[in-house]
């Protein structure tokens, strides 16, 4: 082959590189025409531009909103929802959910309990009031979202094993906590999103408090924080999901962690590595605590 033929040849490739490049913008425009006034995708770039511009982020958290909406929603909406997968590879089929175009319509304001039921709502609403702004409704997701994170690793099986010798051992229910949550409503633990970006409480939000109200009139938290000793966290004879006046208790709490401690490691001068292994078990629990109090309630 000549140098004119392989100059040739090579001419007549980048042609058709550039030719292929050429249709294939044309050909994705002509699949996604640009968004016209009124069109729903006009809202959601608006949406997507307000919440900072990372539209696979933006895409991603509002298909989970919907995927797992707990709100009442038209048969048809509620068809489509259902039908959604965890990954929404097009955002145009979000935008055939009118309840989904109804929260873009209103760029999310007002609309912090869009997505979630009145059973929720109610519990959400405890925290964040009836019309919180954005930057509220961000605050607490995140808030709920550590609290969540603390409540799943409650609820893990123990790795340890702990043990007070004798016939007769006394009552630990701050022990009884670490060593039984694991038995609580097992693999039905709610995942909250982390560092949320839309300001739109999901149904994990809710249902965290839901399970939180159970976890804590359960025979298990009833032994560990009983009405008589601990009056100021029982409302009408029951905890709420966050008990009130906790911080009011947390010398109290402390100290009677601290026994359990010193049954678990009697004597003058204990084990430092014991003394270090049983501080880690009891770890779980203070920050499961702190991150109750954390809400100011």
């Amino acid at each position: 082959m000549n140098k004119l033929t392989q100059s040739l040849v090579i001419f007549t490739c980048m042609v058709l590189v550039a030719s292929g490049a050429g249709a294939a913008w044309i050909f994705r425009d002509r699949l996604s025409p640009a968004p016209k006034p009124g069109d729903p995708r006009t809202e959601y770039s608006a949406f997507v531009e307000c919440l900072g511009g990372d539209e696979l982020a933006v895409r991603d958290e509002l298909n989970e909103l919907i995927c797992t909406a707990t709100a009442a929603m038209d048969p048809a909406d509620k068809t489509k929802a259902h039908a959604l997968t965890l990954n929404c590879l097009d955002v145009r089929v979000l935008l055939e959910i009118g309840h989904v175009r109804t929260f873009l319509a209103a760029h999310g304001e007002g609309m912090a309990y869009h997505f979630v039921n009145e059973e929720h709502r109610s519990r959400l609403k405890q925290l964040a009031g009836d019309r919180p702004s954005p930057q509220k409704v961000l605050a607490v997701r995140q808030s709920l979202a550590t609290l969540g994170n603390e409540f799943a690793s409650l609820r893990q099986p123990p790795e340890f094993k702990l043990k007070v010798e004798g016939a007769s051992p006394p009552s630990m229910p701050f022990m009884a906590i670490l060593r039984d949550s694991h038995l609580f409503m097992p693999g039905q633990q709610p995942v909250q999103r982390d560092k949320a970006r839309i300001p739109s409480f999901s149904s994990a939000d809710g249902e965290l408090l839901v399970q939180l109200e159970q976890f804590f009139n359960s025979q298990l938290l009833a032994k560990a924080l009983p009405a008589t000793r601990y009056p100021k966290l029982y409302r009408n004879g029951r905890m709420l999901a966050l008990p009130a006046n906790l911080v009011d208790y947390k010398n109290e709490i402390g100290e009677a962690v601290l026994d359990e401690k010193r049954l678990l490691l009697p004597g003058e001068a204990p084990d430092p590595e014991g003394v270090e292994a049983v501080n880690e078990v009891y770890t779980k629990l203070e920050r499961f605590f702190s991150a109750i109090v954390s809400f100011g309630l």
